[in-house]
């Protein structure tokens, strides 16, 4: 980089951890009010006793958002990316809803920041994270719900218009599959294959893909997804673009610390298959396969605030004939994130939704893909 006719270079670790901090500060301000407690939603603690006033919860989030500045002017200052980790850490156990998938990836990339011995050894670490992120993403989406959820309605039904007799066909639908494929490929691709290069290519298009499909010139739906793909883009581009990228081999598992990462997103997530896992935790992203939770109402009279989110019919399949909130919409229009998909979490929201909506008579009731009698739950 030149400035004023001088040149400047930062190590390729350096850049990585700089692309990480711009798209994170970007992500926090979108998503501001999911970081504190004065908002309609409700917050979900991870604990019960981790419930603090809203000025603890600012407060933090200003921390945040020094530190993660900071970072990027001192990058080897490890006291600063230290108390970084720290103070996330602190906040997500805070409020299950800041556990999104990009602060998970962000947090990791500090973590191995921080205790990489060395600048080899933080690529290797990092290179995997990005990986792994394609193969389980990828895995999710070979689904029926993929195709139901993102091909037939995102991308067919309302990106490009098609009748639901068209994308039913299966010369239509069925290739959506693809998508599937090739994210997995990439993610194979990168572990084991040189040169590197074009599959950090291929994944750098299928972001742009994303970016397409979800912004303004296309359905312009859930903000909080650009910065997180364009860093992804960068991050690949980085660090899989030089004849210089790592590969994956045995040699990975002669750190202790290395093992430690492999087990937490090399096999941990799949567990996720048999429901021992979080989905999030385990880069389920846009494959359809998530639960999704409603609250049903009989009135929500008195609380404008939940009336914008009330269901103007009322919900015959989940809610027996009464209105109904979805919460995905409300969280995303609100705090410009998805609600986390667990039950342990739907029902730490029911019992705030309550005590915050007292008068509300509801019911919490979640469902996931294929939209039948057995896969539609009451929470408890």
């Amino acid at each position: 980089m030149k400035w004023s006719g001088i040149t400047v270079s930062y190590p390729k670790e350096v850049v990585l951890v700089k692309i990480t901090c711009i798209a994170w500060l970007i992500a926090k301000i979108i998503s501001f009010k999911v970081w504190t407690a004065d908002r309609y939603f409700p917050v979900a603690p991870v604990f019960d006793f981790l419930s603090f006033p809203n000025q603890f919860h600012l407060i933090l989030y200003a921390l945040s958002l020094i530190g993660i500045a900071s970072i990027m002017l001192f990058p080897n200052k490890k006291i600063i990316l230290g108390v970084v980790i720290v103070i996330e850490l602190f906040s997500c156990l805070l409020d299950y809803m800041r556990w999104q998938p990009w602060e998970y990836q962000y947090l990791l990339t500090l973590i191995f920041f921080l205790f990489a011995k060395d600048r080899k050894q933080f690529l290797s670490l990092l290179a995997f994270l990005l990986a792994a992120t394609y193969i389980f993403s990828g895995i999710h989406k070979f689904s029926g719900s993929f195709l139901h959820s993102f091909w037939d309605n995102f991308v067919l039904y309302r990106l490009l218009g098609l009748s639901y007799g068209a994308a039913m066909n299966p010369l239509i639908h069925y290739p959506g599959l693809i998508l599937s494929v090739i994210e997995v490929g990439i993610g194979i691709g990168m572990l084991f294959f040189r040169p590197k290069k074009y599959f950090a290519l291929l994944a750098m298009m299928m972001h742009l893909f994303i970016i397409l499909i979800f912004g303004p010139s296309g359905l312009n739906y859930n903000i909080i997804i650009f910065p997180w793909n364009l860093a992804m883009m960068a991050l690949v581009g980085v660090v899989f673009c030089k004849n210089v990228a790592p590969n994956f081999s045995l040699s990975f598992f002669r750190s202790k610390f290395n093992t430690a990462v492999f087990l937490l997103i090399g096999i941990l997530p799949m567990l996720c298959f048999f429901g021992r896992w979080d989905d999030y935790l385990s880069f389920n992203l846009y494959s359809g396969n998530i639960k999704t939770l409603v609250i049903c109402v009989d009135d929500v009279q008195g609380y404008p605030e939940l009336e914008q989110y009330q269901s103007t019919y009322k919900n015959k399949r989940y809610c027996d004939d009464r209105y109904s909130i979805n919460t995905t919409i409300w969280a995303l229009d609100e705090l410009k994130v998805a609600v986390y998909p667990e039950e342990r979490v739907f029902k730490i929201l029911q019992e705030r939704f309550n005590q915050k909506y007292p008068s509300v008579k509801n019911t919490f009731v979640y469902y996931r893909y294929p939209y039948q009698n057995e896969n539609i739950k009451e929470v408890p």
